[in-house]
């Protein structure tokens, strides 16, 4: 999905509802009523016949293999439905046009040329759907995609920030989708607000893959319903096509320990007794011969997303991505992406997290979450240059798995006891705050420059009024010893010997010179203030453009200066490396010893050559 449109309205019977709660109750009741919630987006959409059992029954069961999903509970559309018949008893409306990319069935009609309209409630005691209505019509506009319409109770004064940073953190989470929220009040609409997010990326994710599950990962349970499941004739073949990462030696090896269990090599999977079964996993769960399972099947959002996603909403001054290498629990991969941000819109002083599991934002119980923790506990961030405290930090911690380990009965954070996934999310924090520390270097050495500029330039009036008054003390001591010899008096013995000292000074033509333009009011006070300025600003924007010139030579790099071999003046720009799923057929890479360079798009002169 890369548009999904919002809108939320408040109805007039929720108005007047909340009229009567200000004459007669509390506050919390006059915050309560109904609002009518559409949702739209440009999704593949569902077919028709398939839309009553997609939404009006409600599934639970274990898969055959496992795969990275999205959010926790699937579209929400069922919860949504049960909730609008607890809260209202009105029936939810969906109106949907199908696309697959190809013609299916001998037909030739094209997908998308009708959109399919049906209104339906659930039988929650026999888990079935009750249709109500269920039409096709023309689709004139060609639009594919879902809408969802839902009447339900609840309380917006209460609950419109978390839907507010909700959105704010899908926006983060999901560049490259264009998210829209409208919300109406019939009764007042001088409360109507409009919230947009324009898409900023154009590279999606790949598609999460679906894998066998690991051995460590099995239970008693997903063993039988494998075994069930399975089309192997024998217990070996079972053991090396229906589960990952176990080769032909090893299940022999796996079969050889189990012979005084009664396995053989040839025995049929559904011959397999409830015991066999136990001490078959518990030999899969202990034994250390699987090699651990990898981040291929994953579909991370990537550093380049996560970068311009934050830089969209957030607005930072600075931001740093990371991604940790791919890690394993009980036999479920993970990768951790995070993300370090200095400064930015509406951000607060000191550490704000923000947490994602399998790209959907967490917003509730942050303080026991694996990321609050290690942000906030783990990371000396002084050593990095970093004032917790001062400094308007965003940390940003987004965690894909086949199994997010999910704490508490509303799976709201992800917990610390799994020590794997802990150093992961603390490695790549350290990584963005390294890439981090020599731009604050930098940074803090030009605030420091300038600060000394500003104390600087506090002193300069009293420096010229003192330099100014010992030149008028050296001029009045002349004209006291000139008129001392005009009128023909003799000097003191240390008078003489001052003279004598003074007829050597080699500075004597240059203080002669310097006491005459002050006869001739050449130098001031003011005069010698104004030089004192022009000296310390030119000294002070040497000293900034040679820092400014040393930070674009190392930021591109995150190296040391001069190592890109730019000079003063010279703006280095950041490198993201964008993985392409599907290089264009037309264009041909650029061979070089040292890279191959594969262009996106057909360049303008065409071919070029690696000199």
């Amino acid at each position: 999905t890369t548009t999904t449109t919002t809108t939320t309205t408040t109805t007039k019977k929720a108005a007047g509802s909340a009229k009567k709660g200000k004459k007669g109750g509390s506050a919390a009741s006059s915050s309560e009523g109904y609002f009518r919630i559409k949702v739209r987006d440009n999704g593949c959409g569902m077919k028709h016949d398939a839309i009553p059992n997609l939404l009006g029954v409600v599934l639970s069961g274990s898969k055959y293999g496992v795969r990275q999903t999205r959010g926790k509970f699937g579209l929400g559309a069922k919860m949504a439905l049960i909730w609008s018949k607890k809260s209202t008893g009105v029936p939810i409306k969906v109106i949907t046009s199908h696309h697959t990319g190809s013609a299916s069935g001998g037909s030739s009609r094209p997908h998308g040329a009708y959109l399919s309209q049906c209104v339906l409630d659930i039988d929650i005691y026999k888990n079935r759907p009750r249709v109500i209505e269920h039409t096709k019509k023309s689709n004139t506009q060609g639009w594919i995609g879902t809408e969802f319409e839902v009447l339900i109770g609840g309380n917006w004064t209460t609950y419109k920030s978390r839907i507010v940073q909700y959105l704010l953190q899908l926006a983060i989470i999901t560049p490259y989708a264009s998210l829209e929220l409208h919300y109406k009040n019939l009764a007042d609409p001088k409360k109507d607000m409009s919230i947009r997010y324009g898409r900023r990326s154009e590279q999606m994710p790949p598609p999460a893959r679906e894998v066998r599950h690991h051995p460590s990962s099995v239970n008693n349970l997903l063993v039988q319903q494998l075994l069930d499941q399975s089309k192997s004739k024998s217990i070996l073949k079972f053991l090396t096509t229906d589960l990952s990462a176990v080769g032909q030696s090893v299940a022999k090896r796996l079969l050889e320990q189990l012979e005084d269990d009664g396995f053989d090599e040839d025995m049929s999977p559904s011959s397999v007794s409830d015991r066999q079964i136990t001490r078959l996993v518990q030999l899969l769960r202990t034994s250390d011969a699987f090699k651990p399972p990898d981040g291929s099947c994953l579909s991370p959002l990537g550093e380049y997303n996560l970068n311009l996603g934050i830089r969209k909403v957030v607005e930072p001054d600075v931001v740093a991505t990371a991604r940790d290498k791919p890690g394993a629990y009980e036999g479920h991969p993970f990768i951790v992406e995070a993300a370090v941000s200095i400064g930015g819109k509406n951000a607060r002083e000191g550490i704000t997290v923000y947490r994602f599991a399998n790209r959907i934002p967490l917003l509730f119980e942050g303080g026991s979450d694996v990321a609050t923790r290690v942000a906030n506990n783990k990371i000396k961030w002084s050593s990095y240059k970093i004032d917790h405290k001062r400094d308007k930090i965003g940390v940003f911690v987004s965690i894909v798995s086949t199994k997010v380990p999910f704490k508490g009965t509303g799976k709201e954070y992800i917990g610390d006891d799994i020590t794997e996934i802990q150093l992961s999310v603390k490695r790549a924090l350290q990584s963005c705050c390294q890439q981090l520390r020599s731009h604050l270097t930098k940074r803090n050495a030009i605030r420091d420059q300038r600060e000394r500029k500003n104390r600087l330039t506090k002193y300069v009036p009293d420096i010229s009024r003192s330099l100014f008054g010992i030149l008028e003390g050296m001029q009045e001591r002349k004209i006291e010893e000139a008129e001392a010899v005009a009128s023909g008096a003799t000097a003191s013995p240390r008078k003489q010997q001052r003279k004598r000292a003074r007829l050597v000074d080699p500075n004597e033509g240059f203080v002669k010179g310097v006491l005459e333009k002050i006869d001739r009011e050449e130098i001031t006070s003011e005069s010698i203030g104004q030089h004192l300025l022009e000296a310390v600003d030119a000294q002070c924007d040497l000293d900034d453009a040679k820092a400014v010139a040393s930070e674009h030579g190392s930021a591109a790099g995150g190296g040391k200066g001069g190592r890109n071999g730019g000079g003063l003046g010279e703006v280095s720009q950041p490198l993201y490396l964008v993985p392409i799923f599907e290089l264009p057929k037309d264009v041909e890479p650029i061979h070089h010893p040292l890279f191959t360079f594969h262009p996106m798009k057909k360049p303008e002169i065409w071919p070029i050559s690696a000199d």
